[in-house]
């Protein structure tokens, strides 16, 4: 009895230190309107959706959409779903796209370098030549997700750091 009583706590304090946060606590930095929307998408491809704790100014606007089969049906399988995250200041915008089943995303490039996450993830990097707009790609699990920062064109030189970018992806969570 003593065994089987052991064995319960175990899986249960295995199950409780899982290193995959729930979607509620994931998602508490989104405004209301947009969680409401990805609440109704099925469970695998909320939870393989990932979402910044920190971005590159405090005032912003979000955006969310998806790309379902069959077409907005958010019950069907979910191909595509992204985040828009806008600067008020008109600073910047980051594009979050997760690739819920196996694909090569169109913004791949040849002029790439290979970065390391905080968490250990492998993922390629790259940018156009005047610094302005930066992606960084990664699969994992069949899932590809892509970031990309692009700052005002209007400026004739980056505002943000390769290093700023990469404290946004590495609070991706």
């Amino acid at each position: 009895m003593k065994k089987i009583l052991f064995s319960v706590l175990v899986i249960f304090l295995l199950a409780s230190c899982s290193s995959k946060t729930s979607f509620e606590n994931r998602s508490a930095q989104l405004p209301d309107e947009i969680k409401k929307v990805i609440e109704t998408l099925p469970s695998d491809s909320k939870d393989e959706m990932l979402f910044p704790t920190k971005l590159l100014s405090e005032s912003y606007t979000v955006d969310f959409g998806y790309t379902s089969e069959p077409v907005y049906d958010s019950n069907g399988k979910i191909v595509l779903s992204y985040l828009i995250y806008a600067s008020e200041e008109g600073d910047w915008n980051i594009t979050l796209n997760t690739f819920h089943i196996p694909s090569t995303p169109s913004n791949e490039s040849k002029d790439t370098e290979t970065v390391k996450l905080k968490n250990g993830t492998v993922a390629t990097y790259s940018e156009t030549k005047d610094g302005l707009q930066r992606v960084i790609l990664w699969t994992d699990d069949d899932i590809t997700h892509e970031i990309s920062l692009i700052e005002n064109p209007e400026r004739s030189k980056p505002k943000y750091t390769k290093e700023e970018f990469l404290e946004v992806v590495n609070t991706l969570q």
